[in-house]
């Protein structure tokens, strides 16, 4: 069986003053994301995570485990909402709500929280992340995600796309390669382009591109619930 991940958006570091050493290397940061994502994520569905369940209703937030971001019990509680299924445009309910991952450790030694929540709904998985170092500005960056700068309830903001980690379990062997299109909306907490980000992550398991509206209308609603954001002018 086959299934889609996103990894962790490359997030550049502040420089560590104590050491002198600059920003840790985007690319090394991403290796150590799609790492993380491939076994975390082959664990989750190796215990069944990934199933829908079989009772009527959405399904409650996981309880968190100790490699869990502090943040991830509010993440969680704030996009597994009543009318999510609405806000994304399907019929289908919230049948997987989690953590999106686990601490990465980089090759310094530091260790950062994935501070992140994923929802499953039918063959469409939503991801919101709490991006304590991602800026819009730095997020708008990287030309080949194709950035396209916006703004949401008067903050800066910007969409991009980027391919997810596709994983086939195929019994005790699991495989990867490119799945399909994963769309990004990332929303600066406040008017400061160069602080903070909170971000919408959508993309599906039939490989069809995500519709950016319901980027924007999940976003929209969830975000200005959220500690650290900051309500526009």
């Amino acid at each position: 069986m086959e299934t889609d991940i996103v990894s962790t958006p490359v997030q550049v570091g502040p420089p560590d003053r104590a050491s002198g050493k600059g920003a840790r290397s985007a690319v090394v940061q991403t290796a150590a994301a799609v790492a993380l994502a491939a076994a975390v994520l082959g664990g989750m569905w190796a215990a069944g995570l990934f199933r829908p369940t079989a009772k009527p209703g959405p399904a409650a937030c996981n309880p968190p485990k100790a490699t869990d971001s502090p943040e991830y019990p509010a993440l969680c509680a704030a996009l597994n909402r009543r009318d999510l299924p609405t806000l994304l445009g399907t019929p289908d309910p919230v049948s997987v709500a989690q953590s999106g991952g686990g601490p990465m450790i980089f090759a310094d030694g530091t260790v950062e929280y994935d501070a992140s929540a994923e929802v499953q709904l039918g063959n469409t998985r939503v991801r919101i992340s709490d991006n304590h170092q991602l800026s819009v500005r730095t997020a708008t960056t990287f030309a080949s995600l194709l950035p396209q700068p916006t703004s949401l309830l008067g903050h800066p903001a910007a969409t991009y796309s980027d391919h997810t980690l596709a994983l086939n379990f195929n019994g005790a062997t699991t495989t990867t390669g490119t799945g399909g299109i994963a769309r990004h909306l990332v929303v600066a907490k406040s008017a400061d382009t160069n602080g903070g980000s909170f971000e919408i992550t959508i993309w599906r398991q039939d490989r069809g591109t995500p519709e950016d509206a319901a980027l924007f209308r999940i976003a929209d609603q969830v975000f200005p619930s959220l500690q650290g954001w900051t309500p526009g002018p």
